[in-house]
């Protein structure tokens, strides 16, 4: 059967590469640099096989004529990023394993567990999923199956199916007929503005709300992270905080389960995601 080794939680921040490698960067990046060498490390040592990457398109791929909920890549490779992400945060191109298989096998189990993926053999992705692995995977090696959510385009599916579907993803995986080791890499963000009048503040956008996410994910309390992300509630804490939803799946894929890391850092900026699970 196949295992779930690793669940990791992080930014997808397309400024942050760029910044890291600033001569006079922020002294806050040096907490953000430990933090993120430490959940390399996690990944390093659960082995994968695999990497189910949950992230969002950032109208790159889709726009408001056809904006899937949730959809899933099948795709034997994937080439990432976009030229307006390459010139404005200096991302570098990457070509991504895939495998085909999994994406298969995950769709069809969710097509029985009540989640109809939409599906794309012609996807490129973009920072959601290019930012975490180059955090926690740079040697790019490790093939991928890409899930992605809309948590940007208004309407957006509700919590409570962001949990559903992350339930349905780990019961797929739990009884897949391989002896493959799978990692789950999820991006999103806690309080963050972005082309707000509040973008650039280096401060926390909403510390309360920062407090109360990261609780409800270490605590397994999924109730309060449904009843308290509609869309205009996450909207009071900066425009872009929906990509929170991100995490509410994750927490389906960990079924709930309390992480072995969380937190909300403040390092100066707008509070940096980091959460983690490993195999028991």
């Amino acid at each position: 059967m196949a295992e779930i080794v690793s669940i990791v939680g992080i930014t997808h921040n397309p400024f942050m590469p760029r910044l890291f490698k600033q001569p006079n960067r922020p002294p806050g990046c040096a907490k953000v640099l430990e933090r993120i060498d430490m959940m390399r490390e996690k990944l390093r040592q659960a082995k994968p096989d695999v990497i189910v990457a949950i992230g969002n398109d950032h109208l790159h791929q889709f726009f408001m004529d056809n904006m899937p909920a949730f959809m899933i890549g099948k795709m034997d490779a994937y080439s990432g990023t976009f030229y307006d992400e390459i010139r404005e945060f200096g991302l570098p191109t990457h070509r991504v394993p895939g495998d085909l298989e999994m994406s298969d096998a995950i769709m069809e189990g969710a097509f029985d567990r009540g989640v109809d993926f939409a599906y794309s053999n012609e996807l490129t992705i973009d920072h959601s999923i290019i930012v975490p692995l180059t955090f926690v995977r740079p040697e790019m090696d490790v093939p991928i199956v890409p899930i992605l959510t809309n948590c940007i385009a208004p309407p957006l599916p509700r919590p409570k199916r962001f949990y559903e579907v992350g339930q349905a993803i780990r019961a797929v995986i739990d009884k897949l007929q391989t002896n493959k080791r799978i990692a789950v890499l999820v991006s999103g963000h806690l309080s963050l503005e972005v082309g707000g009048p509040r973008q650039f503040e280096r401060k926390l956008m909403d510390p309360n709300f920062d407090a109360s996410a990261v609780g409800w994910i270490s605590q397994g309390d999924v109730n309060g992270a449904v009843n308290h992300c509609s869309f205009d509630q996450l909207k009071q804490s900066g425009n872009m905080t929906h990509g929170f939803l991100n995490f509410i799946m994750m927490m389906g894929v960990a079924n709930a389960s309390k992480p072995s890391y969380a937190e909300g850092l403040d390092a100066g900026f707008p509070a940096i995601p980091f959460f983690s699970w490993e195999a028991s």
